[in-house]
């Protein structure tokens, strides 16, 4: 307590009393959001940047390189991205903290499709093709081509709607149909 005291009388401001606390605000949002390492406050990385928008908690960032799989899908014309993300968390359970994003590129309606791309999808009239990218990332390793292709088979699995499928696994197309 004497230090602070005469660090306070030599600053002129003796009978003050005083407490050193190194909580600036960057220690402050830190303890907020539970950000782990000071240097993500100046990361530009957009996906950590992004985070220091708002106080949500901060969502933890993957420095292992992404994996992306673009699907050719037919769904219902209803479907869309939230439904289709819904399917994915609930597919891949434990796995879905390896699905970084889920985006739709594009939209055709069933009548807009060629015949041969018909076929290829088994769409049905009612549906539409989707095309999605899904970008998988894991936290802690690199996801090796087996890894990424089985993830990725559970998505098209869980999201095509048809009875021919092309899988990543092997991109003959295999028809359900008996």
């Amino acid at each position: 307590m004497e230090l602070i005291g005469a660090v306070l009388q030599a600053a002129g401001l003796a009978g003050f009393h005083g407490l050193a606390l190194g909580m600036g605000l960057d220690r402050l949002l830190m303890l907020t959001k539970g950000i782990p390492d000071i240097r993500l406050l100046r990361s530009n990385d957009p996906r950590v940047s992004s985070q220091m928008l708002d106080l949500a908690p901060y969502r933890p960032v993957s420095a292992m390189p992404p994996v992306r799989r673009d699907l050719s899908i037919a769904v219902a014309v209803d479907d869309d991205e939230e439904t289709l993300g819904d399917r994915v968390r609930e597919a891949l359970g434990d796995d879905a903290d390896r699905v970084e994003e889920v985006v739709v590129l594009s939209a055709t309606p069933y009548g807009d499709l060629s015949a041969p791309a018909r076929v290829r999808l088994g769409a049905r009239a009612g549906q539409k093709n989707m095309l999605i990218r899904v970008v998988l990332r894991d936290l802690a390793e690199t996801l090796t081509d087996e890894q990424a292709n089985e993830l990725r088979d559970r998505v098209y699995g869980a999201l095509h709607q048809s009875t021919a499928h092309q899988w990543g696994r092997d991109t003959a197309i295999v028809s359900l149909e008996t």
